[in-house]
């Protein structure tokens, strides 16, 4: 999935594919999410909470690529088995195992050398388009 604005006051309006591309990323990071959590929380929580902790997920993580999050979901239980993880704790992970940009160089051709004008020259094109150059003289 590529990255998407999130600014809801945005002027940019997301074509009818890209609007269902975000909805599906959206409910897998919930899924996901609640997948993860399942290995924390009671069982007894209403729906209506565990669908407002998916909306909060997928609000941080939506512009991240589904297996940088899947990585950072692997992770954080490898590491905090025992502490329930934050959104903020998956995006942290996710945004370490995304691949870096990679800065690429174009090669520019080198400007062929120009002939400086010498000072004669110049003076002879100033003489020839009608100008007179005044010289201060110094003062005293």
């Amino acid at each position: 999935m590529t990255n998407l604005p999130t600014n809801p006051d945005s002027a940019w309006t997301p074509s009818l594919p890209e609007q269902q591309e975000r909805s599906d990323h959206r409910m897998w990071i919930g899924g996901r999410a609640v997948a993860l959590l399942n290995h924390y929380w009671r069982d007894d929580d209403p729906a209506e909470m565990t669908a407002a902790l998916g909306r909060d997920w997928a609000d941080v993580l939506e512009g991240l690529p589904r297996d940088a999050i899947q990585k950072a979901c692997i992770q954080y239980q490898r590491r905090e088995p025992r502490r329930k993880p934050t959104p903020g704790a998956i995006y942290a992970l996710a945004r370490e195992n995304m691949p870096r940009p990679v800065v690429v160089r174009s090669e520019v051709a080198p400007r062929p050398e120009t002939q400086r004008c010498s000072a004669e020259a110049a003076q002879e094109i100033v003489e020839r388009a009608g100008y007179a150059i005044k010289r201060m003289e110094a003062e005293q």
